[in-house]
């Protein structure tokens, strides 16, 4: 734990008495976050008085919304479907469904992914406004410059591994060091 801090003229002390169940449970977060139980109540109750409290929630809530979407779950299907056939077989309207998913990627996915579906949303732009033969298929699976080639490995890994999905909804982060880039 860290060292107290000492008290200064601009501190003030507050007592209220806490069922023991509720400071046992304090004092344990406040281990897990290495903190002393003041410096986490303080911490806590900084949040909750400016309204930050509640963004955390806010956000897991949002990236798990937007990864169970009905919207995210086409465009994955979608890219997997254009490895065995890469021709421009989709109506506009998907496609134009599909970039705008894809320009929201970056709110919700680690950064190594957001890159990995920039590839995709790139190729999609491409092949949206191309002419002739450049229009007519998505290349984004068979490119022979990685960084141009989707990465189906890294988005598995991170769809697949229970663990660091969770983790990610969680803390918009990972702590799973296979995965990350």
């Amino acid at each position: 734990m860290n060292t107290k801090k000492s008290i200064t003229d601009e501190d003030t002390t507050l007592n209220f008495r806490i069922p023991k169940v509720l400071k046992a449970k304090i004092i344990a977060k406040a281990e897990k976050e290495n903190v002393t139980s003041s410096k986490y109540l303080r911490d806590l109750l900084e949040a909750v008085h400016n309204g930050s409290y509640c963004n955390q929630d806010k956000l897991r809530s949002e990236r798990e919304d937007f990864l169970l979407s009905r919207e995210f779950l086409q465009l994955i299907v979608w890219i997997y479907k254009k490895r065995e056939n890469s021709k421009r077989e989709v109506e506009k309207n998907s496609l134009e469904r599909y970039v705008k998913t894809l320009k929201r990627i970056d709110k919700y996915l680690p950064e190594n992914l957001v890159r990995e579906f920039d590839k995709v949303l790139n190729n999609l732009l491409f092949v949206r406004v191309g002419v002739g033969y450049d229009g007519d298929h998505f290349e984004f699976h068979k490119s022979y410059n990685n960084d141009k080639k989707f990465n189906c490995d890294e988005l598995e890994k991170f769809l697949l591994n229970e663990n660091v999905l969770e983790d990610f909804i969680e803390n918009g982060k990972s702590t799973d060091l296979d995965f990350i880039v």
